[in-house]
């Protein structure tokens, strides 16, 4: 059951990655980096056996890459009022700093839980799969939320839509365990 949940979430992360292949900001390799990190990142630890990469090592990178993408919006000017908006982009940008964040916590937390399912020390980590695991449903809902508004274009809307069912179905497993 946990890996079919987990084969299940790579897919919507994967046609996210497809939906930046036909975004606004296609050109930027922080945005390619940041989605291909976070697939192999799932891929790496939900996968295979023994995880390349620690799964501490994949959150750092996430998170590393989150705030790079962030401080790259915040730094980029605005267009003029009379231009060509850049509202998508920069939402985009938020939200998918926001999924890598929560794709780290999710990562580790997921990691520790399984490594101690049914031993002694099981129960200690509870809050913080507790948190994360509400952290990430409110991520999911208000990703629900940008892919109903209608001032988005359909791309941005679609990679809201599937970052919230992603990032849902990787918390499931911490709820069902």
């Amino acid at each position: 059951m946990i890996e079919a949940l987990h084969l299940g979430s790579m897919l919507p992360a994967t046609l996210g990655a497809c939906c930046v292949a036909g975004g606004a900001d296609r050109r930027s390799p922080l945005t390619w980096l940041g989605m291909l990190a976070m697939l192999a990142a799932m891929a790496d630890t939900m996968l295979l056996p023994r995880p390349v990469l620690a799964p501490v090592v994949w959150a750092a990178l996430l998170v590393a890459l989150a705030l790079a993408t962030a401080l790259r919006q915040r730094l980029r000017p605005r267009l003029t009022a009379g231009g060509p908006s850049d509202h998508p982009v920069r939402a985009m940008a938020v939200h998918r700093s926001l999924q890598a964040v929560l794709m780290a916590g999710l990562i580790v937390v997921g990691s520790g839980h399984h490594a101690t399912e049914g031993g002694a020390h099981a129960g200690h980590g509870l809050p913080v799969v507790l948190l994360v695991a509400v952290a990430a449903l409110v991520f999911a809902f208000a990703s629900a939320a940008v892919a109903l508004r209608r001032s988005l274009p359909p791309l941005p809307r679609a990679e809201a839509a599937l970052g919230a069912a992603s990032i849902a179905l990787m918390t499931l497993p911490l709820l069902t365990a």
